[in-house]
């Protein structure tokens, strides 16, 4: 079997599949979009679409959905091949991972979902992560390559683990929260998100 990225090829050419790239974006910043370009060159054939999570059920976010859906269409306004999906925010309620994923599977064969690296610290504890893993591929991308979560996950999942895929993609350690810090401290953001949102982000942030 071919490895390509981490993934068998023959996944890479999965025909009427889509890439689910969620989070809360809060803010979207240049690892992101790096991440994302990276994913959505990998599959010839899928759709990638980003989705910003209305109500996320595992962290509080201070910040309105509409402020970061903004935020992350002008952020990746210039990334080809990916489309900014409202979707979570029309499906109301908390945000959870099956409900968009149940959602999309009605259009799409296969679906693959793509998280980063800590979401393996707590799947298990997730809503309904056993039906997450049974009806997607999950593409983890890597932020330190801790193998103590990936052999956590191994122990916690057993055989679900192989709906499970470490990407074998550069490692990028900008984060939102570090985005944040820096805007609160007074410190510049520039390279670290789309020039065209810096003035945005600086004025959402500044006060928080």
């Amino acid at each position: 079997m071919a490895i390509q990225f981490g993934l068998p090829k023959e996944l890479l050419n999965t025909k009427n599949s889509l890439v689910i790239f969620g989070g809360s974006f809060n803010p979207p910043h240049n690892g992101h979009i790096i991440i994302s370009q990276l994913v959505r060159e990998m599959f010839k054939y899928a759709d990638m679409h980003i989705v910003t999570s209305s109500n996320p059920p595992h962290k509080h976010v201070d910040v309105d959905f509409k402020t970061r859906f903004q935020l992350t269409k002008k952020a990746f306004e210039k990334v080809k091949g990916v489309e900014i999906s409202d979707i979570e925010n029309r499906l109301g309620g908390i945000s959870y991972a099956i409900n968009t994923i149940e959602y999309y599977e009605k259009y799409y064969e296969s679906i693959f979902f793509l998280v980063g690296e800590d979401a393996l610290f707590s799947i298990e504890k997730w809503y309904r992560y056993e039906d997450i893993l049974k009806k997607v591929k999950m593409l983890v991308y890597p932020r330190y390559k801790d193998k103590t979560l990936y052999e956590r996950a191994n122990n916690v999942l057993k055989e679900l683990s192989s709906s499970i895929y470490i990407l074998d993609l550069p490692l990028i350690q900008i984060s939102s929260t570090i985005v944040r810090e820096r805007v609160k401290n007074k410190q510049s953001i520039y390279g670290f998100v789309p020039e065209s949102i810096i003035e945005l982000v600086e004025e959402v942030y500044g006060d928080r």
